[in-house]
């Protein structure tokens, strides 16, 4: 469920954000990554879970920020 919900917030970034966006958004992933394991909370994640949910943002990045260059030259 986690690699759907960060593919979804990495498709919204891609149709609004630039690249910037997914520097920070990784950044935000791996901070909570870090804090979610030093509560101790139960679903422990490792750093290949980590790396998996990483790439998924960045491919949904790029499918959002291609399906915003379409619709743009659509308007256009």
């Amino acid at each position: 469920m986690s690699v759907v919900a960060v593919a979804a917030a990495g498709v919204l970034m891609g149709l609004r954000f630039k690249a910037p966006a997914l520097i920070a958004g990784t950044a935000v992933l791996l901070i909570g990554s870090l804090v979610w394991n030093g509560l101790g909370l139960p679903g422990y994640v490792t750093i290949t879970r980590f790396l998996i949910l990483a790439f998924a943002m960045a491919c949904a990045y790029i499918v959002g920020l291609s399906i915003s260059v379409l619709r743009k030259r659509t308007q256009a």
